[in-house]
């Protein structure tokens, strides 16, 4: 599969590795105002934030280059890459037009929209989440995770602070970035956990992918992200330094996908305020509804579902004997036959790092 890939598979894999390395799809995902459309929001009573975004450059554009990579589909490489063309083409749709149906469409293909059995069991309300811990100045932060990069021989990667994320730490594979909103609240011990959860699942998968024969297992196989995000957070009680309320507050994101795409903004953070508070209601509507062009309408960005999804099913892969050295070949996911792929020889096994420690290849 691997050993004699076609040319036109391998164009098509570095061709569309070249659109990742070049277009930050975060920066345009994000709203580039969060705070001040938080404070308008709030003063105002509005239906929504008056967010502003990037606009994506020159889609159109985009949408061509990637509408003419063509691999074999019938190639099971050529498979491969072309359903993550097909992915980058969903999210290059999404940003372009910011319409309520692009974003369900890309939630359709990857199966992001929770299932409601998966919020079933859990403990509804969240719990005391280190309130009590000192905080950390994210340059702290930034050091540690720079320190933590350089002492695991990651020599190409780096950190860099960006504002315009949603979220406090975004790892970019295609990159090999660390990107950090150095306005964002961290607390004692996010240091280690964020080492353990972005460069020792994140990072390190990526890098590993890298040193494989497509470039694909470096930016993440067609339902990768599940496994990803899933791996991250087992890795972190792994570690003993999961939040005590990690898992319940995934819930409370899950719940809030699926109520997102029924509601406008307004209603959706009420709700979450009276649950969580103004707060966490606040990250929480802003992650769901970002990215588009009518908040105040139903319409989701459902990838959050994957951290909680993620955990169930990588859990009980896990429990159930899957290979942990499986995962570290790249950014695979755990339904992906890396068994197979790794008897053939047309991958190479990875280094697996702590808090795992090292497992024999093969």
């Amino acid at each position: 599969m691997f050993e004699d890939l076609p040319a036109s598979v391998r164009a098509a894999d570095r061709a569309h590795h070249a659109i990742l390395e070049e277009v930050v799809f975060s920066r345009h995902l994000n709203p580039t105002n969060a705070e001040e459309a938080r404070r308008v929001f709030v003063r105002e009573r509005r239906d929504a934030p008056p967010f502003h975004y990037q606009p994506l450059p020159d889609a159109d554009a985009l949408r061509r280059r990637l509408d003419a990579l063509q691999p074999p589909r019938s190639h099971p490489a050529g498979d491969l890459v072309a359903r993550c063309v097909d992915s980058t083409r969903l999210l290059v749709e999404a940003l372009a037009t910011r319409d309520a149906g692009a974003f369900s469409a890309l939630a359709d293909a990857h199966g992001w929209m929770p299932a409601p059995t998966l919020l079933t069991g859990w403990e509804d309300a969240l719990a005391d989440d280190g309130e009590g811990a000192a905080p950390l100045p994210a340059g702290a932060v930034i050091a540690a995770l720079d320190g933590a990069l350089r002492a695991r021989g990651l020599r190409h990667w780096r950190v860099i602070p960006d504002t315009v994320l949603a979220a406090r730490v975004v790892v970019d594979g295609a990159k090999r970035e660390l990107r950090v909103h150095p306005g964002a609240h961290f607390r004692e011990g996010d240091a280690e956990r964020l080492v353990v959860h972005e460069i020792d699942v994140h990072a390190r998968r990526a890098e590993n992918g890298a040193a494989q024969p497509l470039r694909v297992f470096q930016t993440g196989l067609p339902g990768a992200l599940l496994t990803e995000e899933g791996l991250a957070m087992v890795a972190e009680q792994r570690a003993g330094l999961a939040s005590a309320s990690a898992l319940a507050r995934q819930v409370t994101v899950c719940r809030a996908v699926r109520r997102a795409a029924e509601v406008g903004f307004r209603p959706l953070y009420d709700e979450l305020c009276a649950e969580v508070g103004p707060g966490l209601a606040w990250s929480i509507a802003l992650r769901v509804k970002r990215g588009l062009a009518h908040p105040e309408e139903p319409g989701v960005y459902a990838k959050d579902s994957v951290y909680l999804a993620g955990y169930v099913r990588v859990r009980a892969w896990l429990d159930a004997g899957g290979p942990l050295h499986w995962l570290y070949v790249g950014k695979v996911g755990v339904d992906d036959p890396v068994g197979d792929w790794l008897d053939a020889g047309w991958l190479r096994p990875g280094a697996t790092p702590e808090p795992w420690g090292p497992r024999p290849p093969g």
